[in-house]
């Protein structure tokens, strides 16, 4: 994946509540400093959180079968 060009995407992500609307999922904000650090990010992904129901979802990217990490 080329990381360079992810920046050129712009996505918004959204969920549907149970009565029908649709609620912005946002970047949730680290907790501690070692959540800052970009490397751990890319392992675990990232958390977005509605901002309306506060519900979480992570987002990762998918691993290489043909390049597995170290």
């Amino acid at each position: 994946m080329d990381f360079g060009r992810t920046m050129e995407l712009s996505l918004r992500l959204e969920h549907r509540h149970r009565d029908g609307t649709w609620g912005s999922l946002e970047p949730r904000s680290p907790h501690d400093p070692a959540d800052l650090d970009p490397e751990r990010e890319w392992a675990s992904g990232v958390i977005y959180a509605c901002t309306t129901c506060d519900e979480e979802v992570r987002v990762k990217t998918v691993e290489d079968p043909a390049n597995p990490p170290v």
